[in-house]
């Protein structure tokens, strides 16, 4: 014990820090004996037999439920494709649909994937998209949307000829190649587009080349005009970036600019019914020209009873 301090009249404080002295005594909380390892030995018996019991009895009930699964469903017959019922127009038929899909009749419908055999369809170039349907007692309905082509693409770089069969290509209306395995008279009636500047041949990937689609837009417009007595349009011509000629029955030719259609669509009309009231036949019309449109005829046309703005026009035309 530390002594006061001098002339303080407070007693001197008694340290709090204990010491052990020959007589402590320390207690063991887990004691060992061979009583209490006997104890614990069988407790982890216990413990390690209940664990397994209930291993054994999740093994039981996952094999159970497997078995039932695959006697139940997966061999059940009920479940088995026996019908394939395909909807769709196109150059594709039903039965190269069915054969693209990979399915036999040992196909469960239960366990088929469908959106791997909805892309084993759509990887087709001919097919836009497809919908599958099954029943569960057998069927399976295909529902495809086919590309429907409009016309003939040529272009002897890509070794696109047209029309020949296993070499030809078709195109639709976005733009996108459609091979074309068999020649029909439908297929036969279409025009051509001649674009020997193609980048790119990727069946069943619309072109991304601008004139392409101009040229559609364009074949489009002529041919709902071929109802008024138009000539008919048979091929497109792409010679540059921004013009496209259009080649019609009876040599016609007329050249339109990429852009703007409809102002010169508008002067074509007025010129095709000039020509068919006076039985001109016009030989080349050129529509990228806004004023003072040049036109050639393969004789020489009759200007009797136009205007005096006509007939100047006509005439510089010749």
């Amino acid at each position: 014990m530390s002594a006061a301090k001098n002339g303080s009249k407070k007693p001197a404080k008694r340290s709090s820090h204990k010491r052990k002295g020959p007589g402590t005594h320390v207690i063991d909380y887990q004691p060992e004996s061979p009583v209490i390892r006997e104890h614990e030995a069988v407790e982890r018996r216990r413990r390690g037999f209940r664990t397994a019991m209930w291993l054994i009895t999740a093994m039981i009930v996952i094999g159970i439920g497997w078995v039932t699964w695959h006697e139940a469903l997966e061999k059940n017959s009920q479940f088995m494709l026996k019908t394939v019922e395909v909807n769709t127009e196109g150059t594709l038929t039903r039965q190269q649909i069915v054969a693209a899909t990979g399915l036999t009749e040992a196909t469960n419908l239960l366990t088929m994937n469908l959106r791997e055999v909805r892309a084993k369809i759509e990887r087709q170039p001919q097919v836009k998209s497809a919908v599958i349907q099954r029943d569960y007692h057998g069927k399976l309905t295909l529902d495809v949307v086919q590309r429907l082509p409009v016309a003939w693409m040529e272009c002897p770089k890509q070794k696109l000829l047209a029309p020949l069969s296993g070499k030809g290509c078709l195109i639709d209306a976005e733009g996108a190649l459609v091979p074309c395995n068999v020649v029909t008279r439908e297929y036969l009636a279409m025009p051509r587009i001649q674009f020997p500047d193609l980048s790119e041949a990727i069946p069943g990937r619309p072109s991304p080349d601008m004139q392409v689609h101009a040229a559609l837009r364009l074949m489009e417009k002529l041919q709902s005009r071929s109802e008024d007595a138009h000539p008919t349009l048979e091929v497109i011509e792409i010679p540059n970036p921004w013009s496209l000629v259009a080649h019609f029955n009876g040599d016609t030719k007329v050249t339109f600019g990429v852009d703007d259609l409809d102002p010169q669509l508008a002067r074509f009309d007025r010129v095709m019914y000039e020509a068919r009231a006076r039985k001109w036949r016009v030989a080349t019309l050129n529509l990228i020209a806004s004023i003072n449109t040049p036109v050639t005829f393969h004789e020489t046309p009759d200007v009797t009873g136009l205007n005096l703005a006509d007939t100047a026009s006509t005439s510089s035309a010749r």
